[in-house]
């Protein structure tokens, strides 16, 4: 049996494993260390057999987690990174038994990482990166993290992480010009704006500051006009609600999920990233996959990957609110550029499927499991 362990069951893992499910050799189980730890997914996943998530305190749950790691049956571990105190147990555990691991990892080097972190990071993480059998790092970025820490490459294999493209695709291709009109009247944007879209969770290091203040400097005339749509929710909302009060340009509709998400995805022209820290960043994926060019700055963990400079989208520098608006106005002017940087985005994406990233790790278990 494969026991994967993750942290907490998301809308982007959830269809990652049923993908993986079909690939599995034999039987495979997936365990939960929390439920709703960053926000509440609303994910139902207490009816499939296959699916446990821990309950109870710290130690009830370790206790159960070591039971599991127990078994007899269990040939192969594979964990969502270290970053969790039961994820750092089921890694020694598993490696005390001899059980071949697979590690995630979506952790780019950090910026501005203290010295001594950096000197205990430089002690410690080549020692405990010795533990797994195999990494499976997200993109580019993440492998060189690994590399960093003394990693070798041949136990790296970037898995290419991302979501269900086709299905937003799909959804994007059924939605012809009268309906995304119809879904940007709803939203309360102008007919012939142009929409700038930002999901994600509203905390300050998704840069919405940044954004707030770039979108304040393009040009408002009518030959070429703007709207900032802005998706989700968090501890900056009471921002978001002056802001789409005081400029009639910004919308905010809150945390958006299921079809409302991808009509959002539909209604927009161009995506922004402006995060000051994100350590890959799948709403990239959703965007693309939906057609939109990207603007993202360069501690967007993905953009190595996904957003080619002139091509698929516009890396900025981050926390420069004058480099982001001047990569906005650019797409708000020239839609001949936007137009051939959406297609970019679509095409490359289109190579980014769960089906390929389940191959992956399918593929790297079966070769751990014939040593």
């Amino acid at each position: 049996m494969q026991l994967l362990i993750y942290i907490e069951p998301t809308s982007y893992l959830m269809p990652l494993w049923r993908e993986i499910k079909l690939r599995a050799p034999g039987e495979s189980r997936i365990i939960f260390l929390e439920e709703n730890l960053t926000q509440d997914w609303g994910i139902n996943s207490h009816n499939n057999p296959d699916v446990e998530l821990l309950r109870g305190g710290r130690f009830s749950r370790l206790r159960r987690l070591l039971q599991l790691l127990r078994q007899r049956n269990v040939e192969l571990v594979h964990l969502a990174g270290w970053g969790h105190p039961l994820l750092l147990a089921a890694l020694v555990v598993a490696w005390l038994r001899r059980v071949p691991i697979t590690m995630e990892s979506d952790t780019p080097l950090p910026v501005g990482l203290p010295l001594w972190k950096r000197i205990v990071k430089s002690l410690l993480y080549p020692l405990l990166f010795k533990l797994p059998s195999m990494f499976l790092p997200g993109g580019s970025r993440q492998a060189a993290y690994l590399r960093h820490y003394g990693v070798t490459a041949d136990r790296i294999e970037v898995a290419r992480m991302t979501v269900d493209v086709a299905a937003i695709s799909r959804h994007v291709d059924s939605i012809d010009d009268l309906r995304r009109l119809e879904i940007r009247r709803n939203l309360g944007l102008a007919d012939a704006a142009t929409v700038f879209l930002y999901v994600g969770r509203m905390e300050l290091h998704k840069g919405l500051e940044d954004l707030f203040e770039a979108f304040g400097m393009l040009p408002a005339t009518a030959d070429t006009p703007a709207a900032l749509l802005l998706v989700g929710d968090g501890s900056m909302r009471k921002m978001m609600g002056i802001a789409a009060t005081t400029d009639p340009r910004v919308r905010w509709p809150g945390r958006l999920s299921g079809e409302a998400l991808l009509n959002a995805y539909a209604a927009a022209d161009v995506f922004v990233l402006a995060s000051r820290f994100e350590p890959w960043g799948l709403v990239v994926n959703e965007a693309m996959a939906a057609g939109l060019p990207v603007i993202a700055t360069e501690r967007v963990g993905c953009v190595d990957d996904l957003v080619i400079q002139g091509e698929t989208g516009l890396v900025v520098q981050a926390e420069s609110p004058d480099a982001l608006a001047h990569a906005m106005e650019s797409l708000l002017k020239d839609r001949t550029m936007r137009d051939k940087m959406a297609r970019g985005a679509r095409s490359l994406i289109a190579g980014w499927t769960l089906e390929n990233e389940a191959e992956i790790v399918v593929n790297t278990w079966k070769q751990l499991l014939k040593r």
